[in-house]
């Protein structure tokens, strides 16, 4: 019974300190990531390679609130560069071409976010993520002639570059040139360390995944032989990177607990 009692009384500063880690945060956000662009129905017999493609969310900002030192609810706003550059492969195998989509994004992420214990901690996060697009571009660029195959089909695209889709009304009015959906939606899952340089203000590291479920064009079915090597039907955003951010924490807590009342 002694060792139960003494347990209970070396967890008390625990408890109280759960209890009393609480309040509003702020913060901002930088994150560096690797981003696809991912043809969700169509993995084999493609006429393009997909290239590894770095960019760069630049800034964010953060707005939560802890409800005791585990438990937290998580806004964010940041600017998302995304996309992905392709190399074109022609019927024998041959780079004939490069494709490049690059799509700027507001990311907004609601989270749930939970935080072990510690000056130095880990935190776990999940939640939905609304994405609204500020610009975007595919371009075709084909450096020579080649032929290409889809299934039975054989067919030739020119030398040549091409502006196939764009968030620019000047460029849209060539009726050749596509749109972009300006909402996309998706979930993003997140896992770190925090580090406390203060009672306030403390440092975070963070692995991110995020994945998206909205097609990134408008259009439907895009198939588009005399300036494209492949056809479309469904296309995703899908990102992972590292965020860097530091948050100050307004603490609430009032220096009593209910452990210490009892």
């Amino acid at each position: 019974m002694r060792k139960y009692v003494l347990l209970l009384f070396l967890s008390l500063p625990f408890l109280a300190q759960s209890q009393n880690i609480k309040g509003p945060y702020v913060g901002v956000t930088t994150q560096f990531q690797n981003t696809w662009v991912i043809n969700d129905e169509q993995y084999e017999d493609v006429n393009y390679k997909h290239r590894s493609t770095t960019k760069w969310a630049p800034y964010g900002f953060v707005a939560g609130y802890k409800f005791n030192e585990n438990h937290n609810v998580q806004a964010e706003i940041y600017r998302s560069h995304q996309g992905q550059k392709f190399d074109l492969i022609d019927i024998n195998g041959g780079k004939s071409g490069e494709k490049e989509i690059d799509l700027v994004y507001y990311n907004i992420p609601l989270l749930f976010k939970y935080t072990t214990t510690g000056k130095v901690r880990f935190n776990f996060q999940v939640g939905p993520q609304l994405g609204i697009l500020q610009k975007g571009t595919e371009h075709n660029s084909f450096s020579r002639a080649a032929t290409y195959q889809i299934k039975e089909r054989t067919f030739s695209v020119p030398q040549g570059n091409y502006l196939l889709a764009s968030t620019q009304d000047s460029d849209r009015s060539n009726s050749n040139v596509g749109e972009f959906n300006q909402y996309d939606l998706g979930v993003l899952l997140g896992t770190g360390v925090e580090y406390s340089l203060s009672t306030n203000l403390i440092l975070t590291a963070n692995l991110r995944y995020s994945y998206n479920f909205v097609n990134i064009r408008k259009e439907e079915h895009i198939e588009d032989l005399s300036r494209d090597s492949d056809y479309y039907v469904l296309r995703q955003n899908m990102v992972a990177g590292v965020q860097l951010g530091l948050n100050y924490l307004f603490n609430t807590g009032d220096g009593t607990s209910r452990a210490r009342r009892e």
